[in-house]
């Protein structure tokens, strides 16, 4: 066997393959031509005397001794990024920021949000990383990605996560509907109406289900007519084929082009926590910290219809 120590890139290569199972994605991921990542492996398998991986032209699979093998290369990469970011001089809000971002978030909150970064932080270089909760958490906990904007609460202790805002959702409905314009809905009435959910995996549908279960409608969900988006369920209710909850920042943005009519619920109104989701091991909480800060000031300045929360 050859003496020969793995290096970091090799240890990287192997694991975004066993992640990805494709080594286009992997390449692809980080940020290097699949020539390359070949050349890591074969290299990295040359160097420990064992087969890693089984390549074919459909899959690729991960030996036993890969398997055995994966969760130390794992840790020794995590290990190899938390001395180099530790390592970074102290500086604010500068350089890469890989950000994960929800669907049903994105369009409403990027605008103001790149805006105000470029203010204010013209250092920082965001990479936006647009994807549904669970892939974006699991973005995360590989280190793929820095940071994400999602629903709170996660469920991960590995995870920490600072509250920025909350929202209310609220009623579309077809602008025709005698629901158009109301302010004090009942959620419990959301029984006797058809109401349009997003695909399964988006968190907006989860928390949708929520409000229907509070309110003590246990069938909702039911209904065939799904979407992969807001802008299809909205052009939906728009056709009067029935309603959907929305969240209140989303409105102005989904209302355009549609004729929509909007509903609100009596109060308490029913509603998502948003803020930002990072490793609990990052050495960035006080950017982070100032990156909830900016994202406050930006809903605040935009008067966009939600409340900041948390803050210094």
């Amino acid at each position: 066997m050859s003496s020969t120590s793995p290096t970091v890139a090799q240890l990287r290569a192997f694991v975004a393959v066993a992640r990805t199972r494709h080594f286009g994605e992997a390449a692809s991921l980080l940020g290097i031509s699949q020539p390359t990542l070949s050349q890591s492996l074969a290299a990295l398998e040359a160097n420990l005397g064992v087969q890693l991986l089984e390549r074919n032209p459909r899959q690729v699979l991960v030996t036993a001794a890969g398997t055995a093998l994966l969760p130390l290369a794992r840790r020794a990469v995590e290990a190899i990024d938390a001395v180099t970011q530790a390592a970074i001089p102290a500086q604010w809000l500068s350089g890469p920021l890989r950000l994960g971002i929800i669907p049903t978030i994105g369009p409403y909150l990027l605008p103001v949000l790149l805006r105000t970064l470029r203010d204010e932080a013209p250092d920082l270089q965001p990479m936006v990383h647009e994807d549904q909760t669970a892939r974006l958490i699991e973005a995360l906990r590989h280190g793929d990605i820095d940071v994400a904007v999602l629903a709170l609460p996660v469920e991960d202790t590995n995870l920490q996560q600072l509250p920025v805002y909350e929202e209310d959702f609220v009623l579309a409905v077809a602008a025709d509907d005698p629901l158009a314009d109301a302010r004090d809905v009942d959620p419990g009435s959301l029984a006797q109406m058809r109401l349009l959910l997003l695909d399964e995996g988006h968190c907006l549908r989860d928390q949708a289900l929520a409000v229907c279960m509070q309110a003590g409608v246990t069938d909702a969900g039911a209904d065939p007519a799904r979407a992969a988006s807001l802008p299809t369920i909205v052009q939906l209710v728009s056709a009067g084929l029935g309603v959907t909850l929305l969240p209140e920042t989303a409105v102005q943005v989904e209302a355009r082009g549609a004729t929509l009519g909007i509903a609100h619920f009596a109060a308490p109104a029913p509603g998502r926590t948003i803020g930002l989701v990072f490793r609990s091991t990052s050495a960035r909480l006080n950017e982070f910290q100032d990156l909830a800060e900016i994202l406050r000031r930006a809903i605040t300045g935009a008067k966009l219809p939600a409340r900041t929360v948390g803050g210094l």
